[in-house]
């Protein structure tokens, strides 16, 4: 048996922008790095280095949040390299692409862009 629908018009689908913006906001989102990144961002009020992104991430990612790279020894190194070129080379310039993060080459510092607080919302929302 097939219900009556009374509202047609609720059935009709997303437009195709909100569809693409959907998509972006997951595929920004869909990598651990990048939102590590987000959120040492939104706990800083003041840009903060590409070296502290960094060790964010490595300490994260080793499961040590709460020490210093320096008391978790030479063991992260290669790591710690491997984490910088992936932000230099792949998740800052596509945070920046998306006008998430403002990458400033001069001083090598890092903040939230014109469309992060709206990133960090969303990414907020799917933490809960």
């Amino acid at each position: 048996m097939l219900l009556a629908i009374s509202d047609p018009e609720s059935l009709t689908a997303p437009s195709a922008e909100a569809a693409d913006e959907t998509s972006a906001t997951f595929d920004l989102l869909a990598n651990r790095r990048r939102r590590l990144v987000l959120r040492r961002l939104a706990e800083s009020d003041a840009p903060v280095s590409v070296d502290d992104l960094v060790d964010h991430v490595v300490l994260a990612e080793d499961g040590s949040e709460s020490r210093s790279v320096a008391s978790v020894g030479d063991a992260v190194i290669g790591t710690r390299r491997r984490v910088r070129l992936s932000l230099h080379h792949v998740h800052l310039p596509k945070l920046a692409e998306a006008n998430v993060v403002d990458v400033d080459s001069g001083s090598h510092a890092v903040s939230l862009g014109e469309n992060g607080s709206g990133l960090l919302g969303r990414l907020t929302r799917i933490d809960e």
